[in-house]
């Protein structure tokens, strides 16, 4: 059946040198279908389009913001945009992020279904996009300008405080480093992929929007029926810590109150370098019971019914009256400051907004700090080798100064600027270090880690360490919560104690992949779903109502998460993927915890047969680990076939 809604007519095509906006046509319908939006278009364009060898910062790689069908509509958290390039740390992988608060519904609302910016301007520019009217500006002003500074100016400078969203890059991406991201709405970005330094080497500051339009649905008392029903199961009132949703542990700044519940108890902190895991519970009770005494306000999204998202003001001590805005996640906690075994909770606030300031996404510059820090506190460093920081655990004043130095290229933190993979090099070289510098940076594939301890949820982590997208939190498997959603009603234990309970893991690897990307090509926040009884069907249900495709059903929506992991896959064929890339993990992942549940076995002996299983499951080639002819061809991508041996 044909669209009758939700879509958008076009796409804007921003051409940086020429400083000229086309609006471009949406592919086909048939694209469309098997492609969503989201994740899923925004790969098919950079596949179309990017020149296979280019580099993230290359001219001519582009640098894509997509909407999904439900961006902007009456569907749960329907908040989100994916933004896609390539990945700066991980050179053959694509670059994807994600980012909530209300800058993807407002250029929804505006008229335009995505952006597509090719090229580099002359001059630092920001694009403002107004409705159907859309401008480019000088941001010379601003270049230098912090994430917040330059969100605030620009609302200033356009006369709207509340109605206008602004994403843009700090520091960080301006001098395009590891690991720079992309900030929206003070208390949202997009980090993985180091996506600020692919918009700094445009010359893009910024990209303001205002939208005072609606969504056309096919079917609007429809899917604000389901919107209904989706909301009830969302929520349906657990109180059992053990028996909660991901929805209902987050609701409302969630992570100030049960955060020792969700990770510290089960000992997932990413605590001191992954070196200290009882360390780690300490910390999650200190930060819990500081929030208390603070002032905590959630901070929404479009449509949100969890707003898990806050800002925090310290109300006592020498720091009272400092605000930070946060996130709703835990990695900020555990990136800014667990990581570096600081616990004071003040520390944690403004470590973390040092951060968000200057645009840094944590999972993929603090690994590099993690490292240095252990380093030093075993003696293989010493003030004289840091540029006279003293890196003990705690000192989170030398952290700040660090960062600083990194985002400069100035100092000590230089070094630190090109990420993960050549850190242990250029600090360890003359000392003769690298390889126990190596071993103790937390890495998957050169792009970071997710900044949690799952060394004992042997299914997060494989999630994780497979995402085709450098670290992600892409999945989750089973092991972490209860992923009713797909008919898991227990959690599955985190460790397997042989080869055959270890490659069982598998498929609720693969089956919480598929989903999840089917999911991040709707433009819905996924802790609206993910482990909420009936949630494939719900947004099934919503993209057949929202676009008109009625016969759109869940097991259709599965197949396009099939697709989509091959999309990704099919930039690996392109950019010199080889198997032995999957299993590229620094040490540490793969020692077992001492204390716990992983204190006696560790995943490294299983690797090999479980990656097997889950190329299997994929349809992949058992030996480079890449889509094959034959499942291609089964989903309808035949246009890629020629990527691909047989």
């Amino acid at each position: 059946m044909a669209i009758r809604g939700a879509y958008a007519s076009h796409i804007l095509r921003v051409d940086l040198n020429a400083r000229t906006v086309t609006r471009e046509a949406l592919p086909p319908e048939k694209d469309l279908r098997k492609y969503l939006g989201g994740i899923g278009l925004g790969l098919l364009y950079l596949l179309r389009e990017a020149p296979p060898s280019g580099k993230t910062t290359d001219p001519d790689v582009p640098l894509i913001f997509m909407n999904g069908p439900l961006t902007g509509t009456p569907a749960l958290n329907s908040s989100d945009v994916s933004i896609v390039s390539y990945h700066f740390c991980t050179p053959y992988s694509a670059a994807i992020g994600h980012t909530h608060g209300f800058w993807a519904a407002r250029l929804r609302l505006a008229g335009h279904q995505g952006i597509i910016f090719n090229g580099r301007a002359a001059r630092p520019t920001y694009l403002w996009i107004d409705d159907d009217k859309v401008e480019f500006r000088d941001a010379s002003h601003l270049w230098g300008q912090d994430t917040r500074e330059t969100e605030r100016r620009i609302k200033v400078e356009l006369g709207d405080d509340k109605e206008i969203s602004v994403a843009c890059i700090g520091p960080a991406g301006e001098s395009g480093i590891a690991g720079a991201m992309i900030k929206n709405d003070r208390n949202h970005g997009a980090g993985k992929g180091s996506l600020g330094t692919a918009m700094g080497s445009k010359n893009l500051k910024a990209i303001a929007v205002r939208g005072t339009g609606a969504v056309a649905l096919a079917d609007a008392p429809g899917i604000v029926e389901t919107a209904t029903e989706w909301e009830k199961a969302l929520f349906p009132g657990s109180i059992d810590p053990k028996d909660r949703t991901v929805a209902e542990a987050m609701r409302d700044a969630g992570n100030t109150r049960n955060y020792v519940q969700t990770f510290g108890s089960h000992k997932r902190v990413l605590a001191k370098n992954m070196t200290d895991p009882d360390w780690g519970v300490d910390f999650t009770k200190k930060y819990v019971e500081a929030c208390s005494r603070w002032k905590v306000t959630p901070q929404p999204s479009y449509n949100c019914k969890i707003s898990c998202a806050y800002d925090v003001e310290i109300t006592d001590g020498p720091y009272a009256g400092f605000k930070g805005s946060k996130c709703g996640g835990a990695e900020p906690m555990e990136g800014s400051a667990a990581i570096l075994g600081i616990d004071e909770p003040e520390a944690i606030i403004i470590m973390n907004d040092v951060y968000d300031g200057l645009g840094i996404e944590l999972g993929q510059f603090a690994p590099m700090l993690g490292a240095l820090y252990e380093a030093y506190n075993e003696g293989l460093l010493h003030q004289q080798d840091t540029g006279g920081l003293d890196l003990s655990w705690g000192n989170w004043e030398s952290a700040v100064e660090l960062v600083n130095q990194a985002v400069r290229r100035e100092g000590f933190g230089a070094k630190l600027a090109e990420g993960p993979k050549k850190m242990p090099e250029l600090v360890g070289r003359e000392k003769g270090i690298t390889e126990q510098l190596r071993n103790k940076i937390i890495d998957m594939k050169g792009g970071g880690a997710v900044m949690h301890d799952h060394r004992a949820a042997w299914s997060a982590f494989f999630c994780e360490m497979t995402t085709s997208i450098g670290a992600s939190t892409q999945g989750r498997g089973t092991d972490t919560f209860k992923r009713r959603d797909l008919g898991y009603e227990e959690v599955t234990p985190g460790v397997a104690a042989n080869l055959k309970e270890a490659v069982g893991k598998v498929e609720g690897v693969y089956r919480t992949q598929t989903v999840k990307l089917f999911w991040d090509s709707l433009g819905i926040c996924t802790f609206a779903a993910m482990g909420v009884r009936g949630s494939p069907g719900f947004t099934a249900k919503c993209v057949a109502q929202a676009v008109g495709w009625d016969d759109f059903d869940e097991k259709e929506a599965f197949t396009v998460g099939e697709r989509v992991a091959n999309l990704l896959r099919l930039v690996y064929a392109r950019r010199g993927f080889k198997r032995a890339d999957d299993l590229d993990l620094s040490p540490r992942f793969l020692e077992t915890t001492k204390i716990g549940v992983a204190k006696e076995h560790g995943i490294a002996p299983y690797l090999p047969a479980m990656l097997d299983e889950y190329y299997r499951r994929q349809g992949w080639s058992l030996e480079t680990g890449l889509p094959t002819r034959a499942t291609l061809q089964r989903l309808g991508m035949d246009e890629f076939v020629a990527d691909v041996a047989a």
